[in-house]
């Protein structure tokens, strides 16, 4: 009897290589694809709070704050609340406006090549269906 492979165990391999790939194409820009897509999300939203990007990005709260912390450190993001504010106000700074911009045309390339793997019929259904994972 064949043995039945682990749906999850490979999703998180293809994520894994996926997430190497992203972060090879936007090393020159100096963040992640992950760091890329916390930025894309705070320049989507113009200023957020921590409750608010935290909802965007689907992370909670401590990760997001952790995941934050490096960007805080490159002056790419910035704390703009009132002082004793309970919840941060987020805003990416001009420096990770500029970043931001030249990380979008490496994350670019990176897409591309994806696309040009898979095809693009099969990434639209692949996309549909990982949207669908998303829901369970």
């Amino acid at each position: 009897m064949a043995k039945e492979k682990c749906v999850c165990i490979h999703l998180r391999r293809a994520g894994r290589t996926l997430t190497s790939h992203y972060d090879r194409m936007l090393a020159p820009s100096g963040i992640t694809v992950n760091q890329y897509s916390l930025l894309q999300h705070l320049d989507q939203l113009g200023t957020a709070s921590t409750s608010a990007l935290a909802a965007s990005v689907k992370l909670d709260r401590s990760t997001l704050v952790r995941n934050l912390k490096p960007l805080f450190g490159a002056g790419l993001v910035a704390d703009t609340s009132k002082k004793d504010a309970r919840d941060r106000c987020l805003a990416l700074t001009e420096t990770g406006g500029q970043t931001l911009l030249y990380a979008e045309k490496l994350w670019k390339k990176a897409q591309r090549e994806v696309k040009n793997q898979i095809g693009e019929k099969k990434l639209k259904s692949l996309m549909k269906t990982l949207a669908k994972l998303e829901t369970l």
